[in-house]
């Protein structure tokens, strides 16, 4: 069975991000894990608090910054948001992928949590619309465009409606940001991001015994 392909998103691809992707990398040999920023200068070296962070892990890091592109949410199979505004972003720039976008906390999700499954279902069937809706509207008259676009306004406000309910009962799905904070702020994050990982094999693991 091939790898399962996991690419994790932050700010700058400095902090969130790439400590993810390599606790990820030192738990497991049958995910491939990658990071990158939606804001992301490329090239940009990772926070010092990282470095002394893994050194004091004895974990070997070496990383530079990377933008988010195309071409790499389209190689994952997971694209795992460090917060809702990074997956919102993500969805903006790529609704089509909305199926496989998540925050890591999200995914990871203990059955406690598991409300937000109907959120992200909600969320990813309303981008799809939208997606849809800008396609086919491209075919038809003016007169036609106005009317169509009339009906869907007046759907997409149900549905955002729904959509708002939802999120107003969710747990929060964001993982700290520790950037600018103490090395002791980035131990807590290192925690954080490491046990919503665990929790985010053990899924992975789970559904590939239930085939």
């Amino acid at each position: 069975m091939d790898k399962v392909r996991v690419v994790f998103v932050c700010t700058g691809n400095t902090c969130r991000s790439p400590m993810a992707e390599v606790i990820l990398k030192n738990k497991s040999n049958n995910i491939e894990a990658k990071s990158a920023g939606v804001f992301a200068a490329n090239g940009a070296p990772a926070s010092r608090q990282v470095e002394i962070l893994l050194e004091e892990k004895n974990v070997p890091f070496t990383h530079t910054a990377k933008m988010l592109d195309r071409e790499l949410a389209e190689w994952s199979d997971l694209l795992l948001t460090m917060t809702s505004s990074h997956k919102a972003l993500v969805l903006r720039d790529f609704p089509e992928l909305a199926h496989k976008v998540y925050t890591l906390k999200e995914y990871a999700a203990t059955e406690n949590e598991k409300k937000y499954d109907a959120y992200q279902e909600k969320a990813a069937e309303i981008e799809m619309k939208r997606a849809a809706f800008l396609h086919d509207i491209t075919k038809l008259d003016t007169e036609k465009q106005a009317e169509k676009r009339q009906q869907f306004e007046t759907e997409m406000r149900r549905e955002l409606n729904e959509l708002q309910a939802l999120e107003q009962a969710l747990p929060s799905m964001d993982i700290s940001d520790p950037f600018g904070g103490t090395i002791e702020q980035y131990r807590l994050t290192y925690h954080e991001i490491e046990e919503a990982i665990e929790r985010m094999i053990e899924r992975l693991n789970q559904e590939e015994l239930e085939g």
